[in-house]
């Protein structure tokens, strides 16, 4: 217990009205993720009620808009969360001389503790049923024997798939990203609402491969000896992130579990920590250094553009899956045979390519401030203004791309 309590010092001091034993969790992971370490902390603090709120970043942010909320504690892997907290002065001051470094974009009053990462979950019967090999890779997915064997939780809804589609526009920029994803998109068979979801769909055999973060893909390793995973080659390390939340009745133990969080026992039991600690033959910082890019992500353009990406990945690919399978369906047929096109069939397949794979926000209007920090909310009338306009171009696209697909098979019996 005593190197429970000697995390106390990292927090200053503030003076809270009538403190209450309750101690209340806003987080976006799922509660189970939680559970090992509150069923810890109430054996250190028998006295506490702690109670843990499972919501997605926007439902989250609306709940702590109200005045009279009894949050305690926030937890997420997503930066994006925590910035209008910033912004407002909601949180609560810690002492700025103990606490771990986190990104200069986010606060001093924003705590990072322990790692997750992100890679494939895949169902191998499900793979050996339908013939299909293990991708090493995401961009494997693209490939046309995965149609409809795929499926990706909403970023709009996951914080960590949100973190993900960063990771691809900001490898491969804005413009091949979306081209990526759109290829992607062609072969996906649902999108999911959330990691949970997804991981739950692929060890029931109802998908076959899927992008996840560790924490969801471990679990269910542990529970089917047919579900594997492996890590995205050199994709980051995502950091967790835990901040405390002014209110009028602030829990007593608000600074102890945060304390606990930061200890050394449970900083060793979150994720690629707890793997490596379980296998002697692994050394941590060789695995690190082989497995995961050393660059963090660029929060500032993830701040800047958060918004943005999600409700134009919802608008483009997420309403769109019927058209976007159909189009790279035919698509992969023809380039199957691209070598029996005529010369105008050939640019015309080019041309169907560009409007299936091209996002109705271009590079340039990346720097029209109008995009910059959109409001997530759906209600918001310029962000429903904005939606509208992406959802009507790119089906306008995916249209006129399936009519000109169409023309080339009809016009070459080669194709038939």
């Amino acid at each position: 217990m005593v190197r429970f309590f000697s995390f106390l010092f990292f927090f200053a001091a503030p003076v809270l009205a009538q403190p209450t034993q309750n101690l209340i969790v806003l987080t976006t992971f799922s509660e189970s993720v939680l559970n090992p370490i509150v069923k810890e902390f109430k054996q250190q603090y028998p006295k506490s009620e702690v109670r843990v709120i499972v919501r997605r970043e926007e439902s989250g942010l609306r709940l702590l808009q109200q005045n009279n909320h009894d949050i305690d504690i926030i937890i997420s892997s997503s930066p994006t969360f925590f910035q209008p907290l910033i912004n407002n002065q909601k949180l609560l001051p810690l002492n700025e001389a103990k606490i771990k470094q986190t990104p200069p974009q986010l606060s001093r009053n924003v705590i990072s503790f322990g790692h997750t990462g992100f890679g494939l979950l895949w169902n191998n019967n499900y793979l050996n049923k339908n013939k299909l090999p293990i991708p090493s890779s995401l961009k494997d997915l693209i490939k046309p024997h995965y149609y409809r064997h795929i499926s990706i939780s909403s970023p709009y809804r996951s914080d960590t798939t949100h973190l993900m589609i960063e990771n691809i526009l900001q490898q491969y920029g804005w413009v091949e990203g979306w081209r990526l994803l759109y290829q992607i998109g062609g072969n996906l068979a649902s999108v999911e609402t959330s990691a949970f979801s997804l991981s739950e769909a692929i060890s029931r055999g109802l998908i076959g491969i899927g992008p996840v973060v560790d924490r969801y893909a471990h679990t269910y390793k542990r529970q089917f000896s047919f579900v594997d995973f492996s890590y995205q080659p050199q994709s980051p390390l995502l950091p967790h992130y835990v901040a405390m939340v002014k209110n009028s009745h602030h829990s007593q133990f608000t600074r102890d579990f945060v304390s606990l969080l930061l200890s050394q026992e449970c900083q060793t039991k979150l994720t690629i920590d707890e793997q490596l600690a379980n296998n002697s033959d692994i050394d941590r910082d060789e695995f690190i250094k082989n497995t995961f890019n050393v660059e963090s992500l660029d929060y500032e353009v993830i701040q800047q553009r958060s918004g943005l990406v999600k409700h134009l990945f919802e608008q483009t690919i997420s309403s769109q899956l019927p058209q976007l399978n159909q189009v790279w369906q035919l698509l992969h047929s023809i380039e199957a045979s691209s070598n029996k096109l005529t010369e105008q069939q050939h640019a015309d397949f080019l041309h169907a390519k560009h409007l299936a794979s091209t996002s109705p926000i271009s590079i340039d209007d990346l720097k029209n401030k109008i995009y910059h920090e959109l409001p997530l909310f759906r209600d918001n009338p310029q962000v429903d203004y904005f939606r509208q306009q992406w959802r009507g171009k790119m089906a306008a696209q995916l249209e006129q791309a399936i009519a000109l697909s169409h023309k080339i098979i009809n016009g070459n019996p080669a194709l038939q």
